[in-house]
């Protein structure tokens, strides 16, 4: 027991010991080293972009949907927004790759280990080598070269609890012909019926499990049409997906199956996109009348009345 106590002890020593001269060698290396010395101007001539990662992932409590959405769809319909962004990414790193090739030949001529100038050496030169080879390794610069995205659909219980999952990888050529087909369109209408498809899918996914029994319970579990409170109940969107409706919580509603399929995709009069309506609506201050005003807050915008300091009232942006 006494033995193994003494060289537990003698190990740790021997390892403060090594860190301490790793240290020493380091220094030494930092300010003598002819390969890094080398190393650090070439680094200084090139300048890489650091390119952002948009790898996608997306869970979802609905069985169907999950089957139903792809993660080639997923791409397409977060590519709506993140196009632009996506797109600079891509020409950063092909502009990565472009300087690459002549930054690692120069790098190889860098490659002068064991070069210390007239200074002379510490003892133990191939701890020293060693060393210099890890300092030289971790000094060179290894920039994004090839541009991909990485879509994971997940397939949750309404608690979160994972199931099971599935995932693709997009190259860049990939990645531009979706964005060219995104951008053939007709108003919010895509012209390729691939696009439109796959935005179609992924935009009645986002009605989760849980989106569905809070629209059941704000409807009172009831058809809004015909006010039976069935088993049948299902989710229907007041403006359709197909003609440009959102799954969001104002334009979803309860029908019954009956009511759901005799409405299918039509646009009921009076019905409008709440999402156009929200873009057309003015809001008026309710104490003086004066058409309310967007501002930008610390955290997020608001309307605010436009008679300030005279009228003080604001409310949260809609």
């Amino acid at each position: 027991m006494v033995v193994l106590f003494i060289l537990a002890i003698v190990a740790v020593v021997a390892w403060f010991a090594f860190q301490y001269v790793a240290i020493r060698y380091e220094d030494f290396l930092r300010e003598h080293s002819s390969s890094l010395h080398a190393l650090n101007e070439l680094n200084e001539q090139f300048t890489f972009y650091d390119v952002p990662n948009f790898d996608m992932e997306h869970p979802y409590d609905n069985e169907n949907f999950y089957n139903d959405i792809r993660p080639k769809d997923y791409l397409t319909y977060q590519l709506v927004y993140k196009k632009k962004d996506v797109l600079a990414a891509i020409n950063q790193v092909r502009q990565n790759a472009e300087n690459y090739a002549s930054y690692q030949n120069k790098v190889a001529l860098c490659r002068s280990f064991g070069v210390y100038g007239t200074v002379e050496a510490p003892k133990w030169e191939w701890l020293l080598l060693n060393r210099e080879k890890k300092l030289f390794s971790k000094a060179v610069q290894l920039p994004r070269v090839k541009f991909s995205i990485v879509v994971t659909l997940v397939l949750t219980d309404i608690s979160e609890r994972y199931i099971t999952s599935k995932k693709e990888v997009f190259g860049a050529e990939e990645i531009e012909g979706i964005i060219h087909r995104l951008s053939q369109k007709s108003g919010d209408f895509y012209l390729n019926e691939d696009v439109w498809q796959s935005i179609c899918r992924v935009e009645r996914g986002r009605v989760t499990n849980k989106l569905r029994f809070a629209i059941y319970a704000r409807d009172g579990n009831r058809c809004c049409k015909c006010g039976r409170a069935t088993q049948d109940l299902e989710i229907d969107h007041i403006y359709p997906i197909s003609k440009g409706g959102k799954s969001t919580y104002d334009n979803l509603q309860t029908l019954c199956h009956d009511c759901n399929v005799r409405k299918s995709n039509t646009v009921e009069r009076g019905a409008v996109n709440p999402r156009q309506a929200r873009q057309e609506q003015k809001y008026f201050c309710p104490k003086c009348g004066a058409m309310l005003v967007l501002k930008n807050g610390k955290n997020n915008q608001f309307y605010a009345c436009p008679n300030f300091p005279r009228c003080r009232h604001t409310q949260s942006k809609i």
